[in-house]
C-alpha cells in the first residue's frame, strides 16, 4: 500500500544513504513521467493527429498561424493534446506504482472558510509573482532579447474565443494540478512537506520552458503546493490556478478589444483586489493558527541534502537540460 508519509516499518538508516537513494529513484521516476508527458503532448500526439487527418482525406490549408488547420479544429486538437499528454502519464504512473487515486489525487473535504482563505492567499502570491517575472523580462530586454512571451494564435470568431478560453483557463488548472500537485508533490511528501513543495515548484517552473514563465511558475508553484498540503486537497490549487489564468485571459481580451489603457486599468484593479483579499486571508490564517499547521513526512536529512539527491539523477538532469534548451530557443525566437 502506498503511503505518502512513510510508514512505521521504515528501516533505520543513521547515515541517510538509503534515503538519498530513495529520493533519487522517486524524483527520477516523476521527472521521466513529466518528460514523457511533454514529449507526448508536443510531438507524438500532433504527429498522430496529422497522420489521422490525412488518412481520412483532410486537406491542410496553406500554411497559416494555425498550422494549416481551421482555427476551431486547431484548438480542439490542442485540447486533446493537453488533456491526454499530461493526464495520461500521471494515471499510468499511479497504476504502475499501485497508488490509489484517493492518495495520489487527494480531495479531502475542506470547509468553505478554509477554502476561501487558502485560495485568496494563493491568488495573492500568484499575482505578486508577476513582479519577478517582469524583472526577468526587463533583464532579457537589457541584453537585446525580446521581453515578450510566445503567444497563441487567435481570431475574433466566437467559437475560437470560447475554445481559446477553455484551453487557457480550464484545462491547464486540471491537468497540470493532476501532474504536479498530484503525482509529483504527493510522491515526494514522504521526504517532508517543505521539500515536496519546493521541488515540485522548481519542476513546475522548469516545465514551462522559458525564463519569464519559469520565474513566475516557481513562485506560483510554492503557493499551489502550500495550499494542497495545508488542506490535503487539490481543489484549492485548481481554483487558484483557474483564477490566475482567468485574470490573465480577461486582461488579454480587454487589451485586444479595448486597448492598452483599459487593460492597464483592469490589471491594476485585479492586482489591488487579489492582494487585498490575500492579505486579509493571510492575517486570518495566522490568527487561526492554520498557516503552518499540517502533517509532514519524517526525514533525517537536511533540506540541502535532499535537494542535492533530487537533482543528482538522470531524470532530473535531463529535465533541467530540456528546460534550458527550450528557454534558449524561446529567447532567440520570441
Amino acid at each position: 500500500m502506498y503511503d505518502p508519509f512513510g510508514g512505521p516499518y521504515r528501516r533505520y538508516d543513521p547515515t541517510g544513504s538509503g534515503e538519498r537513494w530513495e529520493i533519487r529513484r522517486t524524483v527520477g521516476g516523476v521527472c521521466w513521467v513529466v518528460l514523457s508527458g511533454v514529449l507526448l503532448m508536443s510531438v507524438v500526439l500532433p504527429i498522430v493527429g496529422k497522420v489521422y487527418l490525412q488518412r481520412f482525406g483532410f486537406t491542410f490549408l496553406e500554411q497559416n498561424d494555425f498550422g494549416g488547420l481551421p482555427p476551431v479544429m486547431y484548438y480542439l486538437l490542442l485540447s486533446v493534446d493537453y488533456i491526454v499528454g499530461l493526464a495520461l502519464p500521471a494515471f499510468l504512473y499511479f497504476y504502475a506504482k499501485r497508488i490509489p487515486l484517493w492518495q495520489g489525487l487527494p480531495f479531502r473535504r475542506t470547509g468553505a472558510l478554509d477554502l476561501f482563505l487558502y485560495v485568496a492567499f494563493g491568488s495573492m502570491v500568484c499575482m505578486l509573482a508577476n513582479y519577478p517575472a517582469n524583472l526577468v523580462s526587463e533583464i532579457q530586454e537589457a541584453f537585446g532579447f525580446s521581453g515578450e512571451l510566445p503567444s497563441m494564435p487567435l481570431t475574433d470568431d466566437l467559437p475560437v474565443l470560447i475554445l481559446y478560453g477553455v484551453d487557457v483557463v480550464l484545462i491547464p488548472p486540471l491537468v497540470e494540478e493532476i501532474l504536479f500537485r498530484g503525482m509529483v508533490l504527493q510522491s515526494l511528501r514522504r521526504y517532508g512537506d517543505g521539500f515536496a513543495v519546493l521541488f515540485s515548484a522548481m519542476l513546475f517552473g522548469l516545465y514551462h520552458g522559458n525564463f519569464i514563465q519559469m520565474a513566475f511558475a516557481f513562485f506560483c508553484g510554492l503557493a499551489l503546493g502550500f495550499a494542497v498540503i495545508r488542506t490535503d486537497s487539490l481543489l484549492p490549487a485548481i481554483l487558484i490556478h483557474l483564477i490566475n489564468n482567468g485574470v490573465s485571459l480577461a486582461i488579454e481580451l480587454v487589451s485586444r478589444y479595448r486597448g492598452e489603457q483599459a487593460a492597464l486599468a483592469a490589471d491594476h484593479a485585479a492586482t489591488i483586489c487579489l492582494i487585498a483579499a490575500g492579505a486579509l486571508a493571510l492575517a486570518l490564517l495566522f490568527a487561526r493558527r492554520k498557516l503552518f499547521s499540517g502533517r509532514s513526512g519524517a526525514s533525517m536529512l537536511p533540506l540541502s541534502s535532499r535537494m542535492g539527491a533530487a537533482f543528482s539523477n538522470g531524470g532530473a538532469l535531463v529535465f533541467v537540460l530540456y528546460s534550458l534548451v527550450s528557454s534558449v530557443y524561446v529567447l532567440q525566437n520570441a
